[in-house]
């Protein structure tokens, strides 16, 4: 890993250096001063919802279900258990889902309960719109295909089919929009390791849009990480092309250039998730993000902690796609894994990677530019986005 000067260090906001000499990473906090100088509306493109539950929900919900979420007995409780503050790789981050997700599995209300709460959460961001992915059948309790190590799988509400994951969230997905104004869609993942859903999905994608799916991923687990997708997850990736399903990948994370092409060439992708190590090939950059202008999904604070970049902010991947002018956008990934937000992210990029206020602003129009919406909603999005433009420094 690469590692930055200590004056760059001393000068980090996320950055400490514990006694044992390893440093530790938190994201920065959020005050009025950040909220003011990023008022431009937000969009956010690259979310996942199970990775977006609310410590504070997660608490209350394994108490309801006597679940031992390790133990934590407060908020703060959680966060030690799920938040990392060292970085490591994608799959001990993912790891921790196996921990917190079993609060949620089989629960049509909290299944709602955390679209509802992911909106007013994006409100106090400045977001107006955000695409949040997720796998129904990690959330739902009638698969043979069981991922957790749970005794038993929640049932007392009755069963939780894919399809009816989809609609709690499309219920909780419409009261955020009524009650916050921040409008929401979905996005349904296949998962690396669990190819046997794979079929379901896309036909998930094809038969629900009215209930707000505008797209499919295909993300890894903790059960595999590698962006080696198989031959099946391709054809569903080329089927869903031929459906004009709209199709994001995971590749350039925990994988290299290789998989970037893949995804593009191969998966028929529109949008690549994260993207990073696409710099290891200055060719692949060149064609990918340069020439075809591919949009590429950033986290700048998961992608230290997953490792996928190493910790010298400066050098971040990003820093030299604002200054290509790429086209990509900022998100967060997986709050309950990072405890960030939105804001804390365009913080990250401005003080600690470099970027400034119109770049950041600049990635919220190609947010709108690329987002899944039909070009009508599209176009709204757009126009709302050029009437906050900020003078350029």
């Amino acid at each position: 890993m690469t590692w930055p000067s200590m004056e760059n260090r001393r000068n980090s906001e996320v950055e400490t250096v514990a006694e044992n000499g390893e440093v530790m990473v938190s994201p920065p906090p959020v005050n009025e001063v950040i909220r003011h100088n990023y008022e431009f509306p937000k969009i956010e493109l690259h979310l996942h919802l199970d990775g977006s539950i609310r410590h504070s929900t997660l608490l209350e919900l394994s108490q309801e279900k006597h679940i031992a979420l390790g133990g934590a007995k407060t908020v703060e409780d959680v966060k030690s258990l799920l938040v990392s503050h060292e970085p490591a790789n994608l799959a001990k981050v993912l790891a921790a889902f196996d921990l917190f997700l079993p609060c949620v599995v089989g629960d049509k209300d909290a299944v709602e309960r955390i679209a509802y709460e992911k909106c007013q959460d994006q409100a106090e961001n400045g977001v107006i719109y955000f695409e949040a992915r997720y796998s129904p059948h990690l959330l739902c309790n009638t698969t043979s295909h069981y991922v957790w190590h749970m005794d038993t799988i929640y049932k007392e509400k009755g069963l939780l089919t894919p399809e009816g994951v989809i609609e709690a969230i499309k219920r909780g997905f419409d009261r955020g929009e009524k009650d916050f104004g921040v409008k929401a869609r979905s996005i349904l993942c296949c998962i690396r390791g669990f190819e046997v859903w794979n079929n379901e999905v896309i036909e998930l994608a094809t038969d629900l849009k009215h209930l707000g799916i505008v797209g499919i991923d295909v993300a890894g687990s903790a059960h595999g990480a590698d962006e080696q997708y198989d031959a099946g997850t391709i054809h569903v990736f080329k089927e869903a092309y031929e459906r004009n399903i709209h199709r994001t990948v995971h590749a350039g994370e925990s994988g290299g250039p290789k998989e970037v092409a893949n995804a593009v060439d191969i998966m028929h992708a529109e949008r690549v998730g994260h993207g990073y190590r696409m710099m290891r090939d200055e060719n692949v950059y060149e064609k990918y993000g340069k020439t075809e202008r591919i949009h590429f999904e950033a986290c700048p604070y998961s992608s230290i902690m997953t490792g996928s970049v190493g910790l010298d902010w400066a050098e971040h991947p990003i820093a030299r796609w604002a200054k290509d002018e790429i086209n990509f956008s900022i998100s967060t990934d997986d709050p309950t894994c990072f405890d960030n937000c939105v804001l804390s992210e365009l913080r990250i990029a401005q003080h600690e990677i470099g970027l400034n206020v119109h770049q950041l602003w600049q990635c919220q129009l190609n947010a709108a530019k690329s987002c899944f919406l039909p070009e009508d909603e599209k176009k709204e999005l757009i126009d709302q986005i050029l009437k906050a433009e900020p003078l350029k420094n």
